[in-house]
């Protein structure tokens, strides 16, 4: 049985159009990610490189700590220059395929990984990212109204791998090209949407219903028309009202049905919407985005609590480098890399309710160095 590409969600425009390095900090973070650089030129780039992969794992640090879920995820990253091209930015998780005789919602690579512990791909990378480095981003955290933010992006498109999108083609047909009013495979995503009645497009012998897709899926505009996310928490989170999804009535393909509906006012500014434009943006998830996760079955911390990474800052003392952190209390192990490739375990402190400082000794060959700080297993314990 032959088996579709596995579909990719993008974030697009909204319409077309130091030499010192911020460092890379992660701290308590339950859901980890470590990103294969390789295949990336943009990202290797001898000058622009460093700042953007900072950037791209502080803004994975930033997804992560948003999870009680333990997991380290392998993404494989990709990366372009296509100043023409919309699109400012795509990812997803790889998948596996279903056993011959199964039928319902099937977790791909990271989403399984995440909520079940189950690597069931091996040393292969569970997802990817591909960013176009053709449009003009902002890396840091003060953003230029002309420029995109890239950490919001990153944010946003991380939470696709992880599974916030739907497996539905335009066809109505899944993954293995199983046509509508046959028992199908579909992603966990998919077992919650609906029509704006609430009629759930797939039934319970799991198969979707060809004619309401048909009506719905190029509807047009939530609340009103359109497809929807029914699941009991974000139900609960949007005062009993289905969440609005993206349905223009041309059907985009990676945006259709995958993202809350731009088009809905009361979904304004929310992070997983389709479209983005220059200018700082949101990096938080809303109420109702954090139960979406939930209904998908992802521990979410509640209250949108955020752990801060610690922040390190650095002074250059005679062949060493003196790390002053100030964060969370509790124990970090410590991280040196001269790539942000492979990284290099230096020690484990702990941060106490004042700065800390430690000492790190630097191989006077090696030239750019980087430091990051990672809860550590043994200490690191969540506070209330």
């Amino acid at each position: 049985m032959s088996k579709k590409t596995l579909m990719i969600v993008m974030r697009e425009t909204a319409a077309i159009s130091l030499t010192t390095l911020l460092l890379a900090t992660s701290a308590n973070a339950e859901v980890r990610f470590e990103f294969d650089y390789s295949k990336a030129a943009e990202f290797n780039d001898p000058d622009l490189g460093p700042a953007r992969r900072a950037s791209l794992e502080d803004a994975a640090f930033r997804v992560g700590s948003q999870f009680h879920n333990e997991a380290t995820i392998q993404i494989e990253v990709t990366s372009e220059d296509k100043p023409e091209s919309n699109t400012l930015a795509s990812a997803g998780s790889n998948g596996i395929d279903a056993p011959l005789d199964f039928f319902g919602y099937f977790p791909a690579v990271v989403e399984k990984k995440i909520k079940e512990g189950i690597d069931d791909n091996g040393a292969e990378p569970d997802g990817v990212v591909t960013v176009n480095f053709g449009v003009d981003w902002d890396l840091d955290d003060q953003i230029s109204e002309s420029f995109f933010d890239f950490k919001a992006t990153m944010i946003h498109e991380l939470l696709h791998a992880m599974g916030f999108s739907s497996g539905i083609a335009v066809d109505g047909t899944d993954v293995y090209f199983t046509e509508p009013g046959n028992p199908g495979v579909w992603s966990i995503f998919d077992e919650f949407i609906t029509d704006r009645n609430g009629n759930w497009l797939i039934d319970n012998d799991f198969a979707l219903d060809g004619d309401l897709w048909a009506q719905s899926s190029l509807g047009g505009s939530s609340p009103t028309a359109g497809l929807f996310f029914s699941g009991p928490n974000a139900l609960a989170a949007n005062g009993g009202n289905p969440v609005g999804l993206f349905s223009p009535n041309v059907w985009e393909d990676g945006s259709s049905g995958s993202h809350l509906d731009d088009n809905d006012p009361a979904l304004a500014g929310f992070l997983m919407l389709s479209a983005t434009s220059e200018g700082p943006y949101t990096r938080t998830l809303t109420v109702i985005e954090r139960a979406i996760l939930t209904d998908l079955g992802y521990s979410v911390k509640e209250g949108g609590e955020e752990v801060d990474p610690p922040i390190l800052s650095i002074a250059i003392v005679a062949g060493a480098v003196n790390l002053r952190m100030a964060g969370d209390p509790g124990d970090y192990d410590i991280e040196g890399s001269s790539d942000m490739a492979a990284w290099e375990y230096l020690g484990t402190v702990t941060i106490e309710p004042d700065e800390t400082e430690i000492t790190i000794e630097l191989d006077s060959e090696e030239g750019t160095q980087f430091f990051r700080a990672l809860g550590s297993a043994e200490g690191g314990e969540e506070s209330d």
